[in-house]
């Protein structure tokens, strides 16, 4: 098993302790989230900066893990209120800033639909930046389509989970608001 190191750290500014302790205070914090980026790799003979590399998985993985003491329902991703929910904001060298979210489809089929998150418990993320319809989900403003691949595309990457409040999201008991990883530097390969 790989140690997380450093790069397990995460924060989430909506995850804010009850003022006194009541079991009524209590009842009133929203669930506390964190997300956190697992690179397929911590560090290699060709960097030090942890990669992530699609040559053998296709994906790495984004940790969404409930640290409340109360079950919390997130929306699935086939969904419209969840499939765009995740996004990665990323900085190249050039300092050229970027957000890569799913593109866009058209829903023939939709309705909220919820996972359950148990206390301590998490949602993993398979994310692929793929960029061809032909294989999947597209990702827009994919670091894949970068052209420097003899030596990976440098980046600083954050992720973002967002879920907007809405009709849909009260009626579902759905977790809204945003969390946030910290911003680290990877090095992605194909």
């Amino acid at each position: 098993m790989t140690s997380a190191g450093p790069y397990a750290k995460t924060y989430s500014p909506s995850c804010t302790p009850a003022a006194d302790g009541s079991p009524e205070a209590l009842a009133q914090t929203k669930p506390c989230l964190t997300l956190t980026i697992i690179p397929t790799t911590y560090s290699t003979n060709y960097s030090v900066s942890p990669v992530i590399s699609f040559s053998h998985t296709g994906c790495f993985h984004v940790l969404l893990t409930n640290t409340s003491e109360q079950p919390v329902n997130l929306f699935e991703e086939w969904n419209m209120w969840g499939h765009s929910a995740l996004s990665f904001e990323i900085i190249y060298p050039n300092g050229q800033k970027t957000r890569s979210v799913r593109a866009k489809l058209i829903w023939d089929k939709n309705f909220p639909s919820t996972v359950t998150i148990a206390p301590h418990g998490f949602y993993v993320f398979n994310v692929t930046f793929n960029t061809d319809p032909k294989e999947g989900d597209v990702w827009q403003n994919s670091p894949r389509s970068k052209e420097s691949y003899d030596h990976g595309v440098s980046c600083r990457v954050r992720a973002i989970y967002s879920i907007e409040s809405s009709k849909q999201a009260t009626e579902a008991k759905a977790w809204t608001g945003t969390v946030n990883s910290p911003v680290r530097s990877y090095i992605i390969w194909p």
